[in-house]
């Protein structure tokens, strides 16, 4: 599988995100939207974005692997936080380098500030689309 991005001249630069990807593969992975839910449904984080960001990219990171997938196979993730402003950056992105690395990219990616999640307390959701050979 190849992954190339795209940086059209006259689009905002953001660090780990692309604006353009073409990506040739075979097989598609759809990942649903990962919570900062443990496997048994308690909410991990209550209150603290930090804290349930870390969470959801480590589920993340498992629901790749079983499909053996990296993180460097995602070409596109939605990110759902509630009650969004721009400074809750410095919470939600920093957990993601800590589970990923310094390999972490979310390839071309959206952020909506949305009213309300799935479960009461939950601040943050994310799904994601990786492409393999």
């Amino acid at each position: 599988m190849t992954i190339e991005c795209i940086q059209p001249a006259g689009l905002m630069e953001v660090p780990g995100l692309a604006q353009v990807i073409v990506a040739r593969g075979s097989q598609f992975v759809f990942i649903s939207g990962q919570t900062p839910l443990t496997a048994d449904g308690a909410l991990v984080g209550e209150g603290n974005l930090g804290e349930q960001a870390r969470h959801v990219f480590t589920n993340l990171k498992t629901a790749l692997s079983a499909a053996n997938a990296t993180i460097a196979d995602v070409v596109r993730t939605t990110v759902y936080v509630v009650d969004y402003t721009p400074n809750m950056l410095d919470e939600l992105y920093p957990p993601a380098y800590e589970v990923f690395g310094d390999g972490f990219t979310a390839g071309t990616s959206t952020l909506l500030g949305v009213q309300s999640l799935f479960m009461p307390g939950q601040l943050l959701e994310i799904d994601a689309i990786a492409i393999l050979d």
